[in-house]
This record gives structure tokens, sequence and C-alpha cells, in this order.
């Protein structure tokens, strides 16, 4: 099955209300599809199993309790063991990810032509001119009414409240790094960041 196609199956089964109380088991060998679903889904919500080739006995070897591959899961386990570095890698993956996500919606609802700052000929956006485009999107858009706007707007507006050149944008922007001797992370802002990304992962998005 090719992405496109992945995508809509994904959206089919786990973003519309059609199948909300439905019990789904997937089956699939595809690792990408998988963290895919896990990013849309609650944790709560699904329960993984892996199965690897057998060791010379010719049975299937199935691990329980397979460690999720979901961004802000991560992010918030992480926290929880004091580690700030460690849940901003997962941070920037899921800021990208619900960026992506909410572009999408707009698009849907005739909203999805963004100005978007670049740096260069030939560059791609950063993480944080991306999320600042969405947001004077969302902000211009003064006759779109959505139960969803103005949360989206207090959330873009926090996180892009949080200084540009503090090292949590660097890293959201960039990625992290193996770099010795920086300076610790502020514990208090790299916790607001995830608390801030789960909420917005909870909005259902829904057209008009």
């Amino acid at each position: 099955i090719d992405h496109e196609h992945r995508q809509g199956i994904r959206e089919a089964l786990f973003q519309s209300e059609r199948f909300a109380n439905t019990q789904i088991i997937v089956t699939c060998h595809s690792n990408e599809f998988i963290k895919d679903i896990q990013n849309h889904v609650d944790r709560i919500q699904w329960v993984s199993y892996t199965f690897r080739h057998h060791t010379g006995d010719h049975h299937p070897r199935v691990i329980r309790n397979v460690p999720p591959q979901a961004y802000l899961t991560i992010a918030r386990e992480a926290i929880d063991r004091g580690d700030r570095r460690g849940a901003l890698q997962p941070c920037r993956q899921g800021l990208e990810m619900l960026a992506n996500k909410i572009w999408r919606w707009l698009g849907r609802l005739d909203l999805g032509v963004i100005s978007v700052k670049l740096a260069g000929v030939g560059d791609q956006p950063s993480l944080r001119n991306l999320c600042d485009g969405i947001r004077k999107r969302l902000c211009d858009a003064h006759a779109f009414e959505h139960e969803d706007k103005q949360p989206l707007l207090d959330a873009f507006g926090q996180i892009l409240g949080i200084p540009e050149q503090t090292l949590i944008w660097q890293y959201l922007n960039k990625g992290t790094h193996e770099e010795q001797d920086r300076e610790d992370f502020d514990e208090g802002i790299v916790e607001q960041l995830v608390a801030l990304m789960e909420g917005m992962n909870t909005l259902r998005l829904r057209n008009r």
C-alpha cells in the first residue's frame, strides 16, 4: 500500500467518528505505519505486540509491552524521569507532526495558503517559522470561526513566546546533538512545551 493510501486508511480508521467505539486489530509489516497510528491515537487506547523471527525452535518470538513510538508519549516519559534533553528530540518531531496536521486541516477549510520566511534560496522553513506562519494564518482569518481556533492560537502564542535564541528553539529548529559542557535546559520551559503540545494533540480539528 503506497503512502497516500496508508494515510487514507489511517484517517478512516482512527481519525473519524465512524469507528470511535470499535475495537480494531491491525497487523502490519510497516513500522512507519504503526508509528503514525500511535501518534494519532491516545496512548490508553492501544496495545502493541511485535512478532520477530524464531531463534531456531520455529516459534515466533512475541514481544509484549513494546516501547511507544508516539512522540509526545516519549517526551512525557523523558520529562517524568528528569531527562530534559531526552524530551526535546521527540518534542521537535511532535511539533513537526502537529504543525503539518494543523496545516492539512487548514487546507481542508480552504485556509491552507500560508506565508513562511526562508533563510535562503532552496532552504526549508525552520520549524519556528512554520509555526509562526500557521499562527498568522489563523489570526488573519477573521471570518473563520471554529471551536479549535482559539486553543491553537493560545498554544502557538505560548510556544512562539519562548525566545528564539534560547537553547529550546535552537534544538527544536535543528534537533538535538551530542555536545559537551552545554548549559542545562530550563525544566519549567520544557515541561510547558510538552504540556502545550499534549493539549494541541487532543483537539479534534473537525471541519466546519
